[in-house]
């Protein structure tokens, strides 16, 4: 009589357990799932020469080296070659539609006495080469006072390597 008791009580008990488990591990219960996602393309640490043009004239106003990390999940950090007194580190977004990408970041800029002048907003599109080694892009950047006022707008071109 205890046996017959037993086995109905062990089958309640395990099979929801046992259907638990096959749940949690079909929804993502291990780590393995994300580290077998294919990485996207842009991935990496970049670094290429940068352009900063008047938008009307073309004219180039300041040209400079930047690096740019593109994170797994969209976000990325950007710095550059300019004095870190005048500029601190840019954090943003990425996204990718078709071949392009979009990127947006800011930065906080300073005057050269470290002063800060306001934030520096970066919009980027950027075309990857076939090789996946190479990129382009144009960009558009807008200063904002502290009070968050728009007080100029720059344009640029930039050409990166994949570093890492």
């Amino acid at each position: 009589m205890t046996t017959s008791t037993l086995k109905p009580f062990s089958a309640r008990v395990l099979v929801p357990a046992l259907a638990m488990f096959a749940i949690i591990q079909a929804c993502g219960g291990s780590n393995y799932v994300v580290a077998q996602e294919a990485a996207d393309p842009i991935e990496g640490v970049w670094e290429g020469a940068v352009s900063v043009t008047h938008c009307s004239t073309g004219a180039v106003l300041a040209t400079f080296m930047g690096s740019n990390q593109f994170h797994r999940g969209g976000t990325m950090s950007d710095t550059n070659s300019s004095p870190t007194a005048t500029r601190g580190p840019g954090f943003g977004t990425w996204t990718k539609s078709g071949s392009a990408y979009t990127v947006k970041f800011r930065f906080f800029a300073y005057d050269a006495a470290g002063v800060l002048v306001g934030t520096r907003r970066v919009t980027r599109a950027v075309t990857l080469a076939a090789d996946g080694r190479t990129a382009t892009g144009t960009n558009t950047n807008e200063l904002f006072n502290p009070a968050g006022v728009l007080i100029a707008t720059q344009c640029g071109t930039d050409t990166a390597t994949r570093v890492l």
